[in-house]
């Protein structure tokens, strides 16, 4: 199994358009997918 991938820290105006792109429930699926992960692995949660 491959090791985990984790992207670098988030500055505070990356996190936030991040979280407004969640919370708004973006109209494109991917976009919103691809936020999630982004704070999850910033966070430190793991991703399978």
């Amino acid at each position: 199994m491959a090791e985990p991938v984790r992207v670098r820290r988030l500055t505070d105006q990356e996190g936030q358009k991040l979280q407004q792109n969640v919370r708004r429930g973006s109209t494109n699926s991917m976009r919103y997918r691809r936020a999630m992960m982004l704070l999850a692995s910033a966070g430190g949660t793991v991703c399978r």
